[in-house]
C-alpha cells in the first residue's frame, strides 16, 4: 500500500484516483464515478478531493484529456472503506491494526 501515497509540494500526504485504480485493480473511470457519488458533505469533499486534468496519448497518435482526482488521506480512507475485495480487506485490516497499536 505504500506505493499509493506521495508527498505533495506542501508536504501533505496525498494519492490520486489513478493510483487507487491501479492498486485496487479497478477501472479508473469507475474510481472517478465512486468519488463523485460519495455521500459526504461539500465541506468534506472540497477539503479532501481536488479535480485535475491530464493529457494522455491515445493509440492513433492523438491526445485525450482525462479527469482525475487528488485526495488527502481522509478522502482516500472515506473512499476505500466502501470498497470490497481482497485488496480493500487488506487495507482495512492494516488500518485497524494501526489504530489498535496506538491504543
Amino acid at each position: 500500500m505504500n506505493d499509493i501515497v506521495f508527498c505533495s509540494d506542501n508536504g501533505q500526504l496525498m494519492t490520486t484516483s489513478l493510483k487507487v485504480a491501479e492498486v485496487f485493480g479497478k477501472e479508473h473511470n469507475k474510481v472517478v464515478r465512486d468519488i463523485e457519488n460519495l455521500s459526504c458533505s461539500e465541506i468534506f469533499r472540497n477539503a479532501n478531493f481536488g479535480v485535475s486534468l491530464s493529457i494522455r496519448e491515445i493509440y492513433n497518435g492523438g491526445n485525450k484529456q482525462e479527469k482525475y482526482y487528488s485526495m488527502t488521506k481522509d478522502g482516500f480512507v472515506f473512499l476505500v472503506m466502501g470498497y470490497r475485495g481482497v485488496k480493500a480487506a487488506q487495507f482495512k485490516e492494516t488500518y485497524i491494526e494501526a489504530f489498535n497499536k496506538m491504543e
